[in-house]
């Protein structure tokens, strides 16, 4: 029978689909010298997640890097969906709104531990 896939790939306009059981996301932007990340609860439309109350490093490091990546744990134990014990990672092109992030995202999979 075989272990499931490592990573299945996601349409980024149905990532939303996908979120049942899955509280928040780590976003990852990168500065200078390393990453930094935050959970946050984005706001998601299509394939356009909207983050508020990022903090300054979040911002500064996606006015320096454009680059970022959003990872959603895996669900917690109540939920039994297909996926619920894979995370979902993604990765975008973000902006800065004024004190908003907002990331297209571009490229999406869930990804389980090997």
């Amino acid at each position: 029978m075989g272990d499931p896939p490592l990573s299945i790939k996601i349409e980024p306009s149905h990532i939303g689909e996908h979120l049942d059981g899955r509280e928040f996301v780590y976003l990852i932007t990168h500065g200078n010298e390393r990453s930094h990340v935050v959970a946050l609860r984005p706001t998601l439309t299509n394939n356009l997640a909207c983050f508020a109350n990022t903090g300054r490093t979040p911002l500064a490091n996606v006015a320096a890097n454009s680059s970022v990546t959003l990872t959603w744990p895996p669900c917690d134990s109540s939920q039994s969906h297909e996926h619920a014990k894979y995370s979902l990672v993604a990765d975008g092109v973000a902006t800065v709104h004024g004190e908003e992030i907002h990331v297209t995202i571009t490229n999406a999979v869930f990804h389980r531990p090997a």
